[in-house]
Parts: structure tokens; C-alpha cells; sequence
């Protein structure tokens, strides 16, 4: 069974994962979520809840969510307004290698949930990470167990990465055979030549198309902790990996990891050669954490536009990604100066029936201007500054090429 998954898994453990945006509308679960945090965009932290200080650190990232907490911390989340994953071993297990136990969960559940589903903290219950299918009807049972006892709690699963048809199958099977109110998976693709994985983008298209077909917001889970023989992050791999996520309407994104530690689940947190996360080995912060938590800032000041839309398309400029098309007749963006920019744009209409655009420079080592020309020229145009979240009319003079993209930079624009 694990050998069928071989190339879902690619060169990732089952043991390591992280996850977090816009997408098809918010489910109930989402929306109460999203509505709890005065309207921020989910950003969470693919980690442990190790304490007091790790929980403040994450806070003042701009990190509002944690993958795995202990219920003793659950104040402590509180008060850094951060909301919590619930994390027991007696409902995930203490060995990941084994596989997910339905029954042992269900019996463990309805003690956890009466000890913890009141805290205001509380977003949802983590049961499984990376699961293969033969998994599949016992994280169903468990998942069916906490939506019965905490509606609206998120019983949290993470999915493999994948390509190809036997990934359609993997998801549409977990998503038929769980119902989940949220798909997550993560993929990690910084490689040490220092290329950019294009399966980056494919595992996208992938993942938003099954999500879609079901009417399910999605996630992605992207690294923010190099190890074994992924490379150092750059502030480009900070930005493209969060800014091409939401032009592919996420609905949240998660970071792997936040400390640069091996998961608490191994006896031994200085294995895995990881390095350089928000976080170093002794709990001070990198340049990581410095460029992440600019990122974040300006997600979060576009928060009160990106909860509102809901993803129509997704195309690109210079290079097209397997499971990706180029600009059509239909899509808002015909084209650039130059057809050789490599750019990826996303249409949106938000909830008032508004267009926007978010276009995302995919480029590595390249600043372009950002002058697209569009299907149908719009009346106006306007943009959401990330450095303040003020709409404000975009540039009319742009053929001087004042509005430039910085590599992995994107920005959002409204066509009037």
C-alpha cells in the first residue's frame, strides 16, 4: 500500500508536513474561523506550540494559527490571539509510522473534546498527517467523531503531495471517503541548485481542482525550514511561496516548520539537518523570521479583500506548468509588454460581484513592470497596497513602467 505512493511522496517523509488562504467561498467552519480573528487571513504555523515565548515569537510573526498544541497551552494561544489545533497522542498516536488507529481515537476523543472544545482557542482537532488511502476509513471514522461532538471544530488532516492521475484518485477518495471541510497538503520545492520546482504549481492545479469540484477551500502547507537537501530560503522563496499560493485562491497557509528542530515525535530534534527556520535550533530568530513576518503583514493588509473572493482561473505568463494553461479570450489578463515575463495572473470575483486580479511575478531573479494589458480594458483600475491596505487608484501612466514586481512579489487589482 505505502509503495503505490511512491511518487505522491517524491523526496518527502511522511513524518514532516506544514500549511495556509482565499478560495472558493469559506465553508462554516472557515468563516467562523476567519470571523473569530476580526477578519485575518489564516496563516499557521505548521509546528508545536512549545511554549510560552515560542507562542509570542509566532504572534509577532504574524502567525494566527498552530498546528499542534497541547491543551495546557490553550491560554497561552489565547493571549497571543493565535488559534489552536488541538495536538493529543491519545487521538494521533505517538508513532506516525503506524498506521491511524479509528477506534483508539473515537475512544479518546470524547474526553479531549469535553476538556478542551469550550476554550475559545480551539479551531480543531489534529488526527493525521500524510495518510495513504488504506487510512482513509479510519481518519473518516474519527473525523465523523469530531464533528459530532465539536460542530464546527475542524478535524485536521494534511495530505501527501502528488501529480499525475493516481493523485486525482488519491484526493477525490479522501475527499468522498472523509468529507472534509478543508483540504491540506503540503509540497516543498526549493531545491540546492536553487530552482523553484515547477510540481510547485502542478500539486496547485491539482489540488484547487479537486477542492473546486467539491466546493471546498484548500490549503497548502509551504517550507519555511530547510533540511536534509532542501536549500536556505531567500526572501524571493518567502514571497513566491506565499503569493503563489493565494493567487491560486487558498483559503489558508501553513509554514514547516517554525523552530528549526526535528517534530517532537523523534527522541532526537537535532536529526534532519533542518536550519535556518523562523526560529534557529536555540530559539532565537533568523532572517527567516524577519522576512517572513513581512510577508505576512502585507497578507494581512489585504486580508479584508482576499477573505471576499472567491477563485475563477489561474494562468500563465512564459512558462506554462503541467496542469496549467496560458491567458485565453476568457481570462481578464491577455498579456504583458513582453511574452517572455514569467508571470502567473488569478481571476477573482469578490462577494459584491466586483472583478480583481492578482498577478504574481514567478520569476526567481527578475523585477518586471507590472503593466497588464486585459481582455476587456477596464474603465479604472485601482490596487490593494500590501504596505497599508488602502485601494488606491493604480497608476494610469503605468507605460512608464512605474509599478514594478519585485521576484515573487504579487499585487492585487480591481477592474472597474
Amino acid at each position: 500500500m505505502r509503495s503505490k505512493y511512491l511518487s505522491v511522496i517524491g523526496m518527502k517523509s511522511r513524518f514532516l508536513s506544514v500549511q495556509l488562504s482565499t478560495g472558493i467561498l469559506f465553508s462554516t467552519l472557515l468563516t467562523a474561523l476567519a470571523r473569530d480573528q476580526a477578519a485575518r487571513f489564516p496563516l499557521m504555523a505548521w509546528d508545536y506550540a512549545y511554549d510560552k515565548t515560542t507562542l509570542k515569537s509566532m504572534h509577532d510573526c504574524g502567525i494566527n494559527m498552530v498546528a499542534f498544541v497541547p491543551p495546557a497551552l490553550l491560554d497561552a494561544c489565547q493571549k497571543n490571539e493565535i488559534k489552536a489545533i488541538v495536538f493529543d497522542e491519545s487521538v494521533a498516536g505517538h508513532d506516525w509510522a503506524v498506521p491511524f488507529n479509528g477506534d483508539a481515537a473515537c475512544s479518546n476523543l470524547p474526553a479531549l473534546i469535553k476538556k478542551t472544545g469550550r476554550h475559545p482557542a480551539v479551531a480543531g482537532y489534529f488526527l493525521k498527517d500524510e495518510l495513504v488511502a488504506g487510512e482513509f476509513p479510519a481518519v473518516a471514522k474519527a473525523s465523523a467523531k469530531v464533528k459530532e461532538l465539536a460542530p464546527g471544530k475542524w478535524p485536521y488532516v494534511n495530505l501527501f503531495p502528488g501529480e499525475g492521475e493516481s493523485y486525482d484518485a488519491y484526493l477525490e477518495q479522501f475527499i468522498t471517503t472523509c468529507q472534509p471541510p478543508a483540504v491540506s497538503y503540503d509540497r516543498y520545492v526549493l531545491a540546492e541548485d536553487g530552482s523553484f520546482g515547477p510540481v510547485f504549481w502542478s500539486n496547485l492545479a491539482q489540488v484547487r481542482d479537486a477542492a473546486r469540484k467539491h466546493k471546498l477551500p484548500f490549503w497548502n502547507v509551504v517550507l519555511t525550514a530547510p533540511h536534509w537537501h532542501y536549500r536556505e530560503l531567500t526572501p524571493v522563496d518567502v514571497r513566491l511561496q506565499i503569493f503563489g499560493s493565494l493567487v491560486y485562491g487558498v483559503s489558508g497557509v501553513s509554514f514547516y516548520r517554525f523552530r528549526s528542530a526535528m517534530p517532537l515525535i523523534h527522541s532526537s530534534p537535532d536529526l534532519g539537518n533542518f536550519r535556518m527556520a523562523p526560529l534557529d535550533q536555540f530559539g532565537e530568530k533568523t532572517p527567516t523570521w524577519d522576512w517572513l513576518r513581512n510577508v505576512n503583514r502585507q497578507v494581512q493588509n489585504m486580508a479584508s479583500v482576499l477573505l471576499k473572493l472567491r477563485s475563477d482561473d489561474v494562468y500563465h505568463f512564459g512558462s506554462v506548468p503541467a496542469r496549467n494553461h496560458g491567458p485565453t479570450d476568457k481570462t481578464l489578463v491577455k498579456s504583458f509588454a513582453q511574452a517572455d515575463w514569467e508571470m502567473v495572473a488569478g481571476d477573482f470575483t469578490h462577494e459584491d460581484g466586483g472583478r480583481w486580479v492578482m498577478i504574481v511575478n514567478k520569476s526567481l531573479k527578475h523585477s518586471y513592470p507590472c503593466n497588464p494589458r486585459f481582455n476587456v480594458p477596464p474603465k479604472g483600475l485601482q490596487y490593494v497596497s500590501p504596505w497599508d491596505g488602502k485601494v488606491r487608484p493604480f497608476p494610469s501612466h503605468n507605460i512608464y513602467n512605474i509599478f514594478w514586481l519585485a521576484p515573487g512579489q504579487g499585487v492585487l487589482l480591481r477592474l472597474q
